[in-house]
């Protein structure tokens, strides 16, 4: 896949950690030391980022590469394969790790609530801030980019956007460049450093809960700490399941919300928050205008979708 601007087309790159998930989809969660008949089970590709590329790649006006750190080439060599296969790019972007074999997750879909337990391990090194400016520096032939990163591997995740926002400021590229952060699990030491890094933040409805806000309109009006940390210019997003989404333009102090359409029936929530992340970072790109309560209705309807049906094939319409 090319990475020059062809007409419209945009650049994403998406920065986290694929992890293989194994999803068992049970009438009710398991007791402890009980043994329980899954109704189905099925295996795919995840992590939040990668979640976010497949969805962004069933768009034609999109260029999508994914970096991630991953087990050695034989061990990943089929899943990349398959994320080739895809449309999305991880050639100059992923970074093997010897004898290693990919994060994985095993999640308890509970059919009767909905619930997801997850349960996840992870023993690779994570990506580096020297790795990331050599994929980068490989693969920026435009110097346009939406640049997205996941939560996570706090320390080394702010050096990288901090290199990226330097040289795009230092080149005079910088107007064409969009960072957005992921800030999700409250638990994670630091991941408040990542909020003033971000042009455009989405938060979770956990990290508003954390924060003692019950709302997501609530938090990103009234919680001190956005007020302290977010952009002068920033958006932020915030997820709030069922009841849909807000945003906040830190510039105007505008609130939006937008309200999900109706669906018959939750099939699979799983990813439902990445495939809203995936619909920001889409509508926002295509509008350079930054049309925030267009952006957030189509996000919303986006999800809905994937929640109406299993796994992400098949979203764009």
């Amino acid at each position: 896949m090319s990475h020059n601007s062809k007409g419209n087309r945009s650049n994403v790159l998406l920065v986290g950690q694929i992890y293989q998930d194994t999803i068992l989809h049970v009438d009710k969660f398991p007791e402890e030391d009980t043994k329980i008949r899954a109704n189905n089970a099925e295996q795919r590709t995840g992590g939040n980022t990668c979640n976010t590329a497949k969805v962004l790649a069933q768009f034609d006006d999109i260029n999508v590469c994914y970096m991630s750190a991953a087990g050695s080439r034989e061990t990943s060599s089929h899943i990349m394969e398959s994320l080739q296969n895809q449309g999305i790019a991880t050639n100059e972007t992923m970074l093997y790790r010897d004898d290693k074999i990919l994060p994985s997750s095993i999640i308890i879909h509970n059919q009767a609530s909905g619930s997801r337990t997850i349960i996840s391990n992870n023993d690779l090194t994570d990506l580096t801030s020297e790795e990331f400016v050599q994929a980068f520096t490989k693969i920026n032939k435009s110097n346009q980019w939406w640049v997205h990163f996941e939560g996570r591997n706090i320390d080394e995740t702010i050096k990288q956007i901090d290199w990226l926002n330097k040289k795009a400021s230092e080149e005079h590229w910088r107007h064409d460049l969009v960072i957005s952060v992921e800030v999700e699990k409250p638990e994670r030491e630091n991941i408040d450093l990542l909020i003033d890094r971000g042009d455009v933040v989405f938060f979770s409805k956990v990290y508003a809960q954390h924060h003692q806000f019950a709302k997501a309109h609530s938090f990103l009006s009234e919680s001190p700490l956005l007020q302290q940390r977010l952009k002068p210019s920033a958006i932020a997003f915030c997820t709030d399941g069922s009841k849909g989404a807000s945003a906040l333009d830190n510039k105007t102090k505008q609130i939006y919300q937008a309200m999900p359409p109706t669906i018959e029936k939750v099939i699979d929530t799983v990813g439902a928050g990445d495939t809203f992340n995936a619909g920001i970072i889409l509508y926002l790109s295509r509008h350079k205008s930054f049309q925030i309560a267009n952006a957030l209705e189509f996000a919303c309807n986006l999800a809905t979708r994937k929640v109406a049906q299993q796994g992400f094939d098949h979203l764009a319409i």
